[in-house]
């Protein structure tokens, strides 16, 4: 009877011993704890409004700076027409050509490897637009025959620099096929114009690089100045059994957060930019009879940058952290 009583007395201790915690336990209060370290770290960011905006500003800058290029590259590049216009080819047909070897031409042209498109303008057509642009319609009635031979505009699939051989082969098996009188080209623009894109693309890769290399160190100092003021916070943390990845979590936070300011900031300042400056452009491009206007970065472009900016900010946390987080530990 004594030992059926101690049995039932130590079955509760057994089951209190063999109880598990549940995954949707652990998942809630993983959630909990990811919940208060956010609204823990905001309140700390926001209570420091001075050494917060000072932050975020800098980080705004580097994230601007490089984005403000890019933005001028791709107005630049839509001011030009692009590149693809650059490259359109002009086939003169020979005046002689017939009917059957017109065609038998064009069909030549579109068989011929990276062509993206081929059109067809007659004698008529060219003498139709040389009287309305050249202003000389009356004068032209005068002439007894069409003086315009009939032109191919070929227009070859998009290439760049290390592929300017390849226009230049082509612009040869062009000038080899029958009915051809001449293939223009403006070359050295091209290669001008290629160049000179390609250059400004890797120098705003460059800077934009640099750059964030430094709000990588703007990040990190402002973590490791943090981790040192929560010094003994982090101490009495490890004491009582909190892991790496609790205290690190915190400051992870911080990082992101920061990140992310910055990169609303300079999406705001780019924004900005562009609205006040749109409207003298567009009054500009008027006077110029002009159709061109000012492109901003889209909203694509806007998240793409907060993205780009919150990466950053847990990637400059993320090694400050494991840097210095090593040398506090419990004695």
């Amino acid at each position: 009877m004594a030992g059926s009583n101690k049995a039932k007395r130590e079955a509760p201790s057994r089951g209190a011993r063999d109880q598990k915690v549940k995954l949707s336990d652990r998942w809630r209060g993983y959630r909990a704890h990811h919940s208060s370290t956010l609204r823990t770290t905001l309140a700390k960011i926001f209570g420091e409004p001075i050494q917060t905006l000072l932050t975020v500003v800098v980080i705004a800058i580097a994230l601007a700076l490089p984005s403000a290029m890019l933005l001028v590259l791709h107005n630049v590049q839509q001011l030009g027409s692009g590149i693809e216009s650059s490259q359109q080819m002009t086939v003169f047909v020979e005046k002689t050509a017939t009917r059957s070897a017109i065609d038998q031409l064009g069909d030549d042209i579109e068989q011929l490897a990276h062509i993206a498109s081929v059109t067809y303008i007659s004698k008529e057509q060219a003498l139709e637009e040389f009287k309305a642009s050249s202003g000389f319609g009356s004068a032209l009635q005068y002439l007894d025959k069409n003086p315009l031979p009939a032109v191919f505009l070929v227009q070859p699939k998009s290439i760049n620099t290390t592929d300017i051989t390849l226009t230049q082969d082509l612009v040869t098996a062009i000038a080899e096929l029958n009915a051809v009188d001449e293939v223009q080209i403006d070359m050295l623009w091209m290669q001008r114009l290629l160049t000179i894109t390609e250059i400004s693309q890797k120098l705003v890769l460059a800077i934009g690089i640099a750059l964030g290399v430094g709000v990588l160190l703007v990040i990190g100092n402002t973590i490791r100045l943090a981790i040192q003021s929560r010094r003994d916070e982090i101490i009495v943390v490890k004491l009582v059994g909190g892991t790496d990845a609790y205290v690190r979590r915190p400051f992870l936070y911080t990082g992101l957060l920061l990140g992310l300011l910055g990169a609303m900031t300079a999406s705001l300042m780019l924004v900005t930019c562009v609205v006040w400056l749109g409207r003298s452009v567009n009054a500009l491009a008027d006077l110029y009879q002009s159709q061109f206007h000012l492109v901003g970065p889209g909203f694509s472009g806007i998240l793409t940058l907060w993205m780009i900016g919150a990466l950053i900010g847990v990637m400059g946390a993320w090694v400050a952290v494991m840097q210095h987080l090593r040398e506090i530990e419990p004695k």
